[in-house]
């Protein structure tokens, strides 16, 4: 009898480590493994029910009620179990578990009859009144096994000796799972490039700042340099190391657990002493201001960027049109066929865009016959590509070939200092005339100047567009005409 007793004492003591530890799956399985060996117990009971209790959920939450009413069968006076069911029921929410919240005020009435004035029963009390909080959920698998790393590693400081000592000593103890897990986790750690991640285990708070730091950089380069915004995407990469990091200790966490249970233990001879596993502290005041500071910082760094990039992406140059009277020794023509008819076209095509039209006409006024003319539109281009450019020239392309003209090369041409995309074409009229025909395009304009070609090549072409361009453009208020 008194090995059987010690024996659950042992398993409880066990589940109970493992609850404080955050490793609530493996203390449900040493309760459950308890009870199916040795019989009813009401701390083991207690330690099942908590344990689903911890996960927060549903499912777990239905589990622990049937674990405390289990125990209760069996131990009807058990002031724990009494008051973890009372707390189970009383903070349920009445709208899903309508019966299960009814039985709390009974619990707690059966528990101020067993042990009025006792803690357990105080506690249900302010609970019932709404003054108590709910305990501190025990630290997370992740926050156990890094904090022992790091002291651990802190306290003997080579990855390999402390690897080897872990091992020795969690030999000897199979039934520690904390130890066992320190132990596959600092084995993982003396593998080759494990520098970077031990390195993120003993400094965490400098490792999440750094990361931080260069996050924030990259997603403020991509609009202060105008890069393109693909390149935000890098942050990605910093993001890497965290997630081999948890994959590593998600493993080894495995490892652990998996491990063989008849292990004999044998107390390890001729090593070193072990630091001491102390529990693990609750997230200090300067981490969650640390971790509340760099989510804040990141998150606006983000939106920062975004709202950067996208004004960036919006914005366009406001101009106005004046054209001047006379250009490149010819004068400006008004009403002639050709420009009321462009006019007319232009209007047409800008209808409802909330771009602003124009045509001009410049020749020998006593030949009333074009020489250069220039049409196009001023407005909220802030889409202009070259390809959208290119688009644009296509479909004056595809036109000059409907009505039957030969059209000849394209290039493209230097856009000189307004920016933005030239495009040129020539094509050949039906009277045999070379014309050629370059169209612009940014953020804020685009325009196709036609013109007779002079036999000087294709630059002269362009240096006549960028001419007319800049005559027939001004940015901020209309200039006058020269």
């Amino acid at each position: 009898m008194q090995a059987e007793d010690q024996e659950v004492r042992s398993a409880c003591a066990s589940a109970h480590a493992q609850l404080l530890a955050g490793q609530f799956a493996q203390a449900r399985r040493t309760a459950t493994e308890a009870l199916k060996a040795d019989g009813p117990s009401a701390r083991l009971f207690l330690v099942l029910g908590q344990a689903h209790a911890a996960e927060d959920d549903d499912d777990h939450d239905d589990q622990a009620e049937a674990a405390y009413q289990e125990g209760l069968q069996a131990f009807p006076h058990d002031l724990d179990l009494l008051a973890a069911y009372a707390e189970l029921c009383l903070r349920s929410d009445y709208l899903d578990r309508p019966a299960r919240h009814r039985r709390g005020p009974e619990l707690a009435e059966r528990l101020r009859e067993l042990a009025p004035g006792s803690q357990p029963a105080l506690r249900i009390e302010q609970i019932a009144a709404g003054k108590a909080v709910k305990d501190p959920r025990p630290p997370s698998p992740v926050r156990t096994q890094t904090h022992d790393a790091r002291l651990v590693l802190a306290a003997v400081g080579d990855p390999a000796s402390a690897a080897a000592r872990a091992r020795a000593h969690a030999q000897g103890r199979p039934d520690d799972n904390r130890l066992a897990t320190l132990a596959e986790t600092l084995t993982a750690f003396t593998g080759p490039g494990r520098a970077p991640l031990r390195w993120m285990v003993r400094f965490p708070q400098h490792t999440l700042v750094v990361r931080a730091a260069l996050c924030i950089a990259v997603l403020l380069a991509v609009p202060a340099l105008q890069w393109n915004s693909w390149v935000r995407m890098l942050v990605i990469v910093l993001i890497v190391p965290a997630a081999l990091l948890q994959a590593l200790l998600r493993r080894a966490r495995h490892r652990a657990g998996t491990r063989p249970s008849d292990a004999q233990a044998e107390q390890p001879v001729g090593v070193p002493d072990f630091p001491v596993l102390p529990p693990v502290p609750a997230p200090s005041r300067r981490e969650t201001t640390t971790a509340g500071f760099v989510l804040a910082a990141v998150l606006a760094a983000v939106v920062g960027s975004g709202i950067w990039g996208y004004q960036q992406y919006a914005a366009y140059p406001r101009y106005s049109v004046a054209a001047p009277d006379r250009l490149r020794g010819y004068e400006r023509l008004e009403d002639t066929p050709v420009q009321q008819f462009m006019e007319g076209t232009m209007s047409e095509t800008m209808a409802g865009s909330g771009a602003t039209s124009f045509t001009y006409v410049y020749g020998k006024k006593e030949e009333q016959q074009p020489s250069i003319m220039v049409f196009g539109a001023v407005g909220d281009f802030h889409d202009m590509t070259s390809d959208a450019l290119g688009s644009i020239q296509d479909s004056f392309q595809l036109g000059l070939s409907a009505t039957g003209l030969t059209t000849g090369k394209t290039w493209f041409a230097d856009p000189g200092r307004l920016g933005g995309t030239i495009r040129c074409l020539s094509y050949q009229t039906n009277d045999n005339q070379q014309i050629n025909a370059c169209t612009w395009g940014d953020k804020g304009s685009f325009g196709t100047v036609l013109s007779p070609d002079s036999g000087r090549g294709q630059e002269a072409a362009a240096d006549l567009t960028r001419s007319v361009r800049e005559a027939v453009l001004h940015q901020g208020t209309p200039a006058n005409a020269a």
